[in-house]
């Protein structure tokens, strides 16, 4: 871990700062100085103002704090680290993508080609696995680029850290590297920090995917991307022999696409199915909260008065006869039902309060 993240990392929990441990040191075991800026950290503690404390292995920070973990995540967490290996995970892949009669190459880039990072921007992984996509983005960036890459895993975060340092030549990758271990619910980061936020094949196995759907729009840059897929076969194929098949080898494509569980501040929502037609892919970009409303715009019409009005204003209804009555009045009078209630309802308040 780069010594100046130390400061850009925040408490997953509390959303604090982090102070660095003075026992840290660096890759040839020396204490890091007060004064440096750029040194790599490879063991010590990010410690917060309520005294939690994240161990540091290898440059890797893990940001998992025991007391918020779920018991699907502790599921989840073993079944990676104690179940599967590089192999075993590719080998499951190879088999998903021959399966459903599709390129993998052609999947995955077209899943960046949604993302559309910039070569400069600074892009969070979530759930990089064994680092299928992971390179695929960071080709995408350039030097002033940055990649984060997260899993539950420490595991899988090692596979992915050795691939892709290995392969970085290779492949030519010139963009800032940085790698973390966290549930996907709790994020280690300020918010708005992030251009966009990528993530696939892991979300219906996810605690609370509202709460996660907010915090990855809530570390995401107003007018930034969100992109994230996972197994659904779609309501065309359901109930057909075809969806029957694929939900029984797995039944987690029995899983709707969450489009409920999407944030109010979601703009540009847009929703398709890829590899076999059995996996979504929603891609949204983050706006600031709810989509703008002019509550105060007068209707038009015998009705009158305005959203607002109508949302706040209710009052307790009346007999059908007196609202008829009501209508007729205010259309002799040529104004709205709203208005002609208002005045109404306004005068006859003032008045009965001036006798008190």
């Amino acid at each position: 871990m780069n010594r100046n993240l130390a400061d850009t990392y925040v408490c997953p929990i509390e959303k604090t700062a982090l102070t660095l441990h003075p026992d840290a040191k660096d890759d040839k075991g020396k204490p890091i100085s007060k004064e440096a800026c750029a040194e790599e950290i490879t063991h010590g503690k990010l410690v917060s103002q309520g005294n939690r404390s994240y161990e540091l292995r290898d440059g890797v920070p893990c940001f998992i704090a025991s007391d918020h973990l779920s018991q699907l995540e502790i599921e989840t967490k073993h079944q990676y680290e104690e179940y599967y290996t590089e192999e075993f995970y590719d080998n499951v892949m190879d088999w998903l993508f021959q399966s459903f009669c599709e390129n993998e190459e052609q999947v995955r880039e077209s899943m960046v080609d949604t993302l559309s990072p910039e070569p400069s921007s600074r892009v969070l992984e979530i759930g990089c696995g064994t680092g299928c996509d992971s390179a695929r983005i960071a080709m995408r960036l350039g030097s002033d680029g940055e990649l984060f890459l997260q899993d539950l895993s420490a595991a899988m975060v090692g596979i992915t850290k050795n691939k892709l340092t290995r392969d970085a030549g290779k492949l030519g990758l010139s963009c800032k590297l940085n790698f973390f271990v966290s549930p996907a619910r709790h994020l280690p980061f300020p918010d708005a920090y992030f251009d966009s936020v990528f993530h696939f094949g892991g979300f219906n196995n996810f605690e609370d995917p509202k709460g996660t759907l907010l915090e990855f729009s809530r570390i995401t840059k107003e007018g930034g991307i969100v992109v994230f897929g996972d197994e659904s076969v779609p309501p065309w194929l359901e109930g057909t022999t075809f969806g029957d098949i694929v939900c029984t080898n797995n039944p987690l494509f029995k899983h709707k696409a969450p489009l409920a569980d999407l944030p109010a501040c979601a703009r540009d929502v847009n929703v398709r199915w890829l590899l076999g037609n059995c996996f979504y892919l929603i891609s949204f970009k983050v706006g600031s909260g709810a989509p703008p409303l002019n509550l105060d715009l007068p209707h038009k019409g015998r009705r009158g008065g305005t959203m607002r009005t109508r949302y706040y204003g209710q009052l307790e209804g009346v007999t059908v006869e007196a609202k008829e009555l009501a209508m007729k009045a205010a259309l002799e009078k040529g104004v709205s039902m709203h208005t002609w209630l208002d005045d109404l309802v306004r005068n006859a308040a003032v008045k009965d309060l001036a006798k008190l």
